[in-house]
């Protein structure tokens, strides 16, 4: 394995789909890569994916669009508060706890509610008293308020949306922003080997993905 470092900043919805697809993609990402590869999670409310949601998804006379948008955008801000709470005990207990709560609510369908939350917690292995008061703590509120001004500082405004780091090199990184692709991921840091060879056309397909995703920061 090289010594070299990638450190990836990954802002997700914890509730959405295209959030899960990129956690996923990242994670197989991980596994092809000579380089150490360290990514950190920052969950969030993206309030223009709750509009879009819950536009979709009006369809009952009982609750306004209004009164949806506020419920959907609360469960991912419980879903967020859930997620730094269960840091607490471990950065790998708050990615089983994102991927099992992904697993449920976006690819099973299930409704997100503390029951929910809690049968996760329980069958990850979490101390449910620990992360029961850390769920309802007010430090917990400023790690979420804390990773939001990161977002803002790294003008990530859509969910998923990752930042890449190269070689401790912090005065420049890369931002991708709307689709997130294992192909793409490789091709920004340098290496091809693991991918099968392209025809021309898809070749040029993935230079003007990588046009239109890819922004740098300096």
């Amino acid at each position: 394995m090289s010594s070299q470092l990638i450190e990836i900043f990954l802002f997700v919805d914890p509730l959405g789909k295209r959030c899960n697809n990129a956690r996923k993609i990242i994670s197989k990402f991980k596994t092809e890569r000579p380089e150490r590869i360290k990514v950190r999670v920052i969950p969030m409310v993206n309030f223009s994916k709750v509009y879009r949601h819950t536009r979709r998804q009006s369809v009952s006379l009982d609750s306004s669009i209004v009164d949806q948008n506020n419920q959907f955008s609360n469960n991912t801000y419980q879903a967020c508060l859930a997620f730094h709470a269960s840091a607490m005990q471990g950065k790998k207990m708050a990615h089983k706890f994102l991927e099992v709560l992904q697993e449920q609510v976006v690819e099973e369908g299930l409704p997100y509610t503390d029951e929910l939350m809690y049968s996760i917690v329980k069958n990850i292995g979490l101390d449910v008293e620990m992360f029961t008061e850390d769920y309802e703590s007010e430090l917990t509120e400023k790690i979420y308020k804390k990773n939001l001004n990161i977002a803002a500082e790294m003008k990530v405004k859509s969910t998923p949306s990752c930042i890449i780091f190269k070689d401790d090199d912090e005065e420049e990184a890369i931002r991708l922003n709307k689709e997130i692709e294992k192909e793409i991921l490789h091709s920004l840091c340098g290496i091809d080997n693991s991918l099968k060879p392209k025809a021309d056309d898809d070749e040029v397909s993935k230079e003007s993905k990588l046009e239109k995703n890819v922004l740098k920061l300096k």
